[in-house]
């Protein structure tokens, strides 16, 4: 009896040694005879994967992403997933199909044979790395506006901003469409990208553009931009006294407080050492524009100085005041071209007698002129009336007598003498002499005839 239950324990210990030595004779079988691949899939294409096993018995085929397996369900967007299963001669075929691809379906994929009773992953094909090429959203690139008021000499930092995509995007900042290749930093954050571009700013700063534009190696043709508003930098005035140098004494002059600033300047303020008395300037209503009446020599060397104010600051200009009895002996005697100290007495008889023969030329000349041309126009232009007609058809008579008018008197030859600032259109400071002329009626003949004169000094 005890035979014979010995040998019936050494039968079952033999099966079960044969049993698990069969299980991994067909564990060690499994062979993947085909795995899948990865590429590089562009929006909205479709893609298959496919692998074939070798060995398999009672064994299930799936497939993995990113290490999870996939579960297909009647969602509609799981409909674009579906794996299809089929026998060969010299294994298990499966094939994951994916339509419509989306950013989410790149990742890793496997092939993946799993125990029907325990659910155990029993082996793994290599993986499959599946990259979605893409554009980024229609919105991107995103500019970050800075703040609305900057002040000169601060630090000011431009954020440009797209999506994280295969192919990477190109960003680049322009400033008034030239490239900025300095300040330029990259950040990667959650699923954004962002150029970062840091300056300092300084008033010339002011109203530039700076754009953005994002470039793909995945279309040639592709390029969006986005664009910032202008900058509106705040800086201190600048200031520059526009005014004649010399001046003449007695003749009214102007000084001109020339500014830029932004914001625009509240408040001007004229000074000066020694003071002026105030019966002797007259400074505007907006306050840019000093006048000094009646200039004398007492006064040259008076320091004269302009103070503008604005929101961020105040600056203060001064200039000297020049008063010179003759401009064009001071002129003279400034420039060494004009030193007649190398010029020789032989040259200085001939150019006498070269002066005298070029006056009788040209007193000659004047006299004809006068009897032949000017004499006949004049007497037209005085004696001829002139007609006109007004709205209505009528004839008007247009009045022929002149005469100038200063301070409510009618003199004969009145002069309003005047130091003016450079004209802005050009380089020329001068001292102009001007007069006014009005028309009267025909009635007043007996009065004098004048004319216009304008001198320049």
């Amino acid at each position: 009896m005890l035979h014979k239950l010995f040998k019936t324990l050494v039968i079952l210990i033999m099966l079960s040694l044969m049993f698990t030595f069969t299980v991994d004779i067909c564990g060690a079988v499994i062979v993947f005879e085909g795995v899948p691949s990865g590429g590089k899939i562009r929006l909205g294409e479709d893609y298959a994967l496919s692998c074939v096993v070798s060995g398999m018995v009672n064994e299930e085929l799936t497939w993995f992403k990113d290490d999870t397996q996939i579960h297909l369900t009647e969602d509609m967007e799981d409909a674009r997933i579906s794996i299809a299963k089929n026998e060969l001669s010299n294994g298990n075929f499966s094939t994951l199909f994916i339509s419509n691809i989306i950013r989410s379906d790149a990742g890793l994929y496997q092939c993946v044979v799993i125990s029907q009773r325990s659910g155990l992953v029993l082996k793994k094909s290599p993986e499959a790395l599946l990259i979605i090429l893409s554009l980024p959203a229609p919105d991107y690139p995103i500019c970050s506006q800075p703040d609305p008021q900057i002040v000169s000499g601060s630090t000011l930092t431009l954020t440009c901003g797209s999506e994280i995509v295969a192919p990477p995007v190109n960003l680049q900042f322009t400033r008034s469409s030239q490239i900025v290749n300095k300040g330029i930093t990259f950040t990667e954050e959650d699923n954004l990208i962002e150029l970062k571009l840091r300056i300092i700013t300084t008033k010339d700063d002011n109203g530039v553009v700076y754009k953005c534009h994002q470039y793909s190696s995945l279309d040639s043709n592709y390029q969006k931009s986005c664009m910032m508003k202008p900058l509106n930098i705040q800086y201190k005035p600048e200031i520059k006294i526009q005014h004649t140098n010399p001046v003449l004494p007695g003749r009214e002059t102007i000084l001109f407080c020339q500014t830029f600033a932004n914001p625009p300047v509240s408040h001007y303020q004229w000074t000066s050492v020694p003071q002026l008395k105030a019966e002797d300037i007259i400074v505007d209503g907006t306050g840019q524009i000093f006048k000094l009446l009646r200039p004398t020599l007492k006064q040259s060397g008076t320091n004269i100085s302009c103070t503008a104010t604005n929101e961020i600051g105040q600056v203060s200009s001064f200039i000297e005041l020049q008063v010179s009895q003759s401009i064009s002996k001071s002129e003279n005697n400034n420039n060494p071209y004009e030193s007649t100290s190398n010029v020789s007495e032989t040259s200085k008889k001939n150019i006498r007698l070269s002066l005298d023969v070029v006056i009788i030329i040209a007193a000659g000349v004047v006299i004809i002129v006068v009897l032949v041309v000017l004499v006949p126009i004049y007497h037209y232009c005085l004696c001829r009336n002139t007609m006109t007609f007004d709205s209505s058809g009528k004839e008007v008579t247009q009045p022929e007598v002149y005469y100038e008018e200063r301070e409510g008197v009618i003199l004969r030859h009145t002069i309003q003498d005047r130091s003016l600032p450079r004209v802005p259109t050009t380089e020329v400071y001068g001292h102009w002499r001007h007069s006014t002329a009005s028309q009267v009626p025909n009635d007043l003949e007996s009065h004098s005839y004048t004319y216009i004169d304008t001198e320049n000094d």
